[in-house]
């Protein structure tokens, strides 16, 4: 197996465990990497994911282009196109959190982008290098522009080059910077912190955001008000109003 789940406290954590390949996935860790995140937002008992890779040098440095990219054309039957694979479009509900430690680059990048929050170590190192070999930055051209900016994503897709962590965290690609012995803690930390907060209100936010890039203000409000409706009133709700308005979490000191 290419990859290793692992669970804990609400936890679920998944490491790319090829290092010897840098991580690379070939077509059979691209299938394990969809089910591991199918796991994580099946299982009731997970609040967020987080996702690494093994060997200190390399989150993931993309597809097997040996394996990926050496079929004949039309290699295999043609079947009706389905978000199968996470790469192709398939969603995750639930939060998660990319641990970058080296190469985050081609499918690397990608898989980086599927998550929410980046935090990555200083000698890490990211790029979208496919134009180098007449090949699509698929999933993260169309991701990626939303995270950086326009220019900033033009830069790195049709040049190829690969940046440093520190432009990489002043371009918003990465949300902290964090010594190789400190990654995996600063991710458990954050994916505690928002493991503690109310699961359904978490879920139902990452898809407001994720839908407000594209859908008109009026679509997002009333995407906004259906997910109130359903929260409003509900057990856990009335808990941790409670909760605030005794002074609990979040109340501000007075």
């Amino acid at each position: 197996m290419a990859v290793v789940e692992e669970r804990s406290e609400g936890i679920g954590t998944v490491t790319l465990d090829r290092p010897e390949a840098l991580n690379a996935m070939d077509t059979a860790t691209y299938a394990e990497v969809t089910a591991a995140l199918k796991r994580i937002d099946a299982d009731p008992e997970v609040r967020v994911g987080i996702l690494s890779g093994a060997g200190g040098r390399a989150f993931s440095a993309g597809a097997d282009l040996k394996e990926m990219h050496s079929r004949p054309p039309g290699d295999g039957p043609w079947t009706p196109w389905e978000a199968d694979r996470w790469d192709l479009g398939l969603t995750v509900a639930k939060p998660l959190i990319a641990a970058i430690d080296g190469y985050a680059v081609a499918g690397g990048l990608e898989l980086a982008l599927l998550c929410d929050i980046r935090i990555a170590t200083p000698s890490s190192q990211f790029g979208a290098p496919e134009v180098k070999w007449n090949l699509l930055h698929g999933f993260g051209a169309l991701r990626l522009p939303a995270v950086v900016g326009l220019g900033n994503a033009m830069k790195l897709l049709l040049s190829g080059e690969f940046i440093g962590a520190e432009e990489a965290l002043r371009i918003g690609l990465v949300n902290e910077l964090v010594e190789p012995d400190a990654l995996m803690p600063t991710a458990r930390r954050l994916a505690a912190t928002i493991a503690s907060r109310a699961a359904d209100a978490v879920a139902m936010t990452k898809e407001l955001a994720l839908q407000g890039l594209d859908a008109p203000l009026e679509q997002g409000m009333r995407l906004y008000h259906a997910y109130m409706a359903a929260l409003e009133g509900s057990e856990e709700q009335l808990e941790r109003t409670g909760d605030f308005a005794d002074g609990g979490d979040g109340k501000p000191a007075g």
